[in-house]
């Protein structure tokens, strides 16, 4: 009941900060079998993801889950190497392999005895999140990121309603002051699906930098990171750095 009840105001708040740019940037979202279709799997991956990282997060920080995050660097080259709008270069394999190996140690530190269950909860994770960049890739370049989001969150908004209770929903300490911390990650999500239509590769590149920032924000606080995933973190950030500057230097954009 808890998790609904934040995720529908995360995500009604995110929705109406969104309806407040509609009279900037209008509204382009043509409803057609396709763009419909489209939605439901967008639908469906935010749903997942909201579900999967709740989880997740009961038993891990959130530095660790943006870790794995970073894997679909390597996800999104393999599917543009498929679509044909990248070509292969042998420096991706030891740029792919030490990646996973730094993920593998900032994971196994802290979750030895429960590796499978939260291996299959990570990798739907980050499917999860995969997915919805691919699909928002997909989509008419005249659709307005502004208008797709916004349905989406008022989709799955609507999907946690049954969930929760409206007499006590209001009333919830310290819901309105969670409304408006969803302003910046409003902006983020907006940034994101901007991206996402640009390319599938810079759509994956924010996971990886927020793995940044949160494994620098951690550093900066002494947190215990431990050994083994602080020497894992190291790896897994400069490896997808340098496999991402690798993919740009490989099609000539540097």
């Amino acid at each position: 009941m808890q998790r609904q009840r934040i995720c529908v105001s995360c995500l009604s708040s995110t929705a109406l900060f969104l309806a407040v740019l509609l009279p900037f940037v209008g509204w382009r979202f043509p409803f057609t079998a396709k763009t419909v279709l489209a939605l439901l799997v967008l639908v469906g991956c935010k749903n997942l993801e909201f579900y999967t990282s709740a989880v997740l997060l009961k038993t891990v920080s959130a530095y660790e889950l943006k870790a794995w995050l970073s894997l679909n660097v390597i996800v999104s080259f393999l599917v543009d190497l498929a679509r044909g709008s990248e070509s292969f270069f042998a420096a991706f394999v030891p740029c792919s392999i030490v990646l996973v190996i730094g993920i593998v140690l900032v994971a196994v530190e802290n979750n030895e005895g429960k590796m499978g269950r939260y291996v299959l909860w990570s990798l739907l994770y980050i499917a999860s999140k995969f997915l919805y960049g691919l699909q928002m890739n997909v989509l008419p370049k005249s659709t307005s990121p502004v208008c797709t989001l916004m349905i989406v969150m008022v989709c799955v908004a609507l999907l946690q309603l049954p969930f929760i209770r409206a007499n006590t929903f209001l009333q919830k300490k310290g819901l309105w002051t969670g409304v408006l911390t969803r302003i910046p990650n409003t902006a983020g999500l907006w940034t994101e699906v901007i991206a996402a239509q640009q390319s599938l590769l810079l759509y994956s590149l924010v996971q990886p930098a927020q793995f940044a920032i949160l494994f620098l924000v951690a550093w900066i606080r002494r947190e215990k990171l431990g050994n083994v995933k602080f020497a894992g973190s190291i790896a897994a950030l400069v490896s997808a750095t340098v496999l991402t500057l690798l993919i740009y230097w490989n099609r000539g954009a540097i």
